[in-house]
């Protein structure tokens, strides 16, 4: 490849920036940790739950998310269309519709201390048993008369007011977990190995504007949104959930269609998300076109960071590395401090790890927990308003 002038000229200016101790703003420094180049810190981004967003705000006495990402100097900010279709129903369950009328309904789980976990109670495809069932269904993204994607860029622009920061959107072909939050796990799964005709015109169905919506999104961004996001969980806590074959048979051509769309058409990085013990999975995705891999999932089997990284760490960016299953709700503050110095230490080698949680934080976790966290990625001290 033959690095232009500018992009040569950029890299040592930024170099020399690091080199004098000079802060970055978040823009530049993601875009220097995924060029695998010098940065004052590591980049930070934030998922959580919202009782934990609800609890943030509550301790930082602010109002807003964006509050409690400018006080945690967050670097990655997300913006999208906003729903405008049918009014998302709660059933005579109290089960809730997320993301699009007739998507799946999510069902609170509550625990003794009034703390409380979602899973989805209702799948909308569960009765579908032919393809002819699938006329006039609904996928991910429903009709796309349901989104109005005039914000975007407003949006954008009040995000940057107070510096610049790195873009992020999501958009993405319906995979497999796509399929299973529509059809069920054990039905979808199912039907891949015994009706694979079906399991076809399902991901077909559940695609027909997917590509569609997200162009629309990063068109109305105009230039300024620097991230595509999306994936699906692919593995369990002990390996795949489905073999490399599969994947390759079902899904792969998919990805690597959308992903040469959006890539003609927009300069933006491909974030894919898949939880679990995905390590044999990771070459197909970077033949796809995935430069950024969430969330690292540390506490999976064959997911030691130390070979994540010698094996993947010239190829790609990681995203997250801070386990929400022990380390974050349970390990003393010093243990959580040498964690995050430690998973800095090995993901950040020369660049190319951006710190995160492995998944949205759960309930169970401390506000000082998370505070420590940030505090010791940043080497800062984070002050209660």
């Amino acid at each position: 490849m033959i690095l232009s002038t500018c992009f040569i000229v950029a890299v040592l200016q930024a170099s020399l920036q690091y080199a004098m101790g000079i802060n970055m703003n978040s823009y530049e420094r993601v875009k220097n940790t995924i060029l695998h180049q010098p940065a004052d810190r590591v980049p930070c981004d934030f998922i959580a739950e919202d009782i934990v967003w609800d609890r943030m705000k509550e301790y930082f006495k602010v109002n807003t998310r964006d509050a409690v990402l400018d006080i945690l100097d967050i670097d990655l900010r997300s913006v999208g269309p906003r729903y405008i279709g049918p009014e998302l129903l709660t059933d005579e369950h109290g089960y809730e519709e997320i993301i699009v009328s007739g998507g799946p309904r999510n069902r609170k789980i509550y625990n003794d201390a009034g703390d409380y976990t979602t899973a989805i109670a209702y799948h909308p495809w569960g009765d579908i048993e032919e393809i002819g069932d699938l006329e006039g269904r609904t996928g991910w993204d429903g009709k796309m008369e349901w989104w109005d994607f005039s914000n975007i860029e407003e949006d954008i622009d009040r995000i940057n007011e107070n510096g610049r920061r790195w873009i992020k959107t999501h958009g993405d072909p319906s995979g497999l977990q796509h399929l299973t939050m529509w059809a069920g796990d054990e039905k979808f799964l199912c039907d891949l190995i015994a009706d694979e005709e079906l399991a076809v015109a399902m991901i077909e169905k559940h695609n027909e504007i997917r590509l569609e919506h997200a162009l629309k999104t990063l068109e109305a961004g105009k230039g300024k949104i620097h991230e595509l996001d999306g994936g699906g969980d692919y593995g369990s806590q002990a390996g795949l959930l489905i073999s490399k074959e599969m994947f390759r048979k079902f899904f792969k051509d998919l990805y690597v269609k959308f992903y040469r769309e959006i890539r003609k058409n927009f300069d933006v990085e491909i974030f894919f998300h898949s939880c679990g013990s995905i390590q044999e999975l990771i070459p197909e995705l970077v033949d796809v076109g995935v430069t950024i891999l969430d969330p690292i999932q540390v506490s999976a089997k064959n997911m030691d960071i130390e070979v994540i990284k010698r094996r993947f760490g010239n190829q790609l960016t990681f995203h997250g590395g801070i386990d929400v299953q022990q380390v974050l709700p349970y390990y003393t503050i010093p243990e959580l401090r040498k964690n995050v110095r430690n998973s800095i230490k090995v993901l950040g080698e020369n660049g190319g790890y951006i710190l995160a949680p492995t998944h949205n934080i759960q309930f169970d976790t401390k506000i000082e927990n998370i505070i420590a966290m940030y505090e010791e990625a940043q080497n800062r001290v984070i002050a209660k308003l």
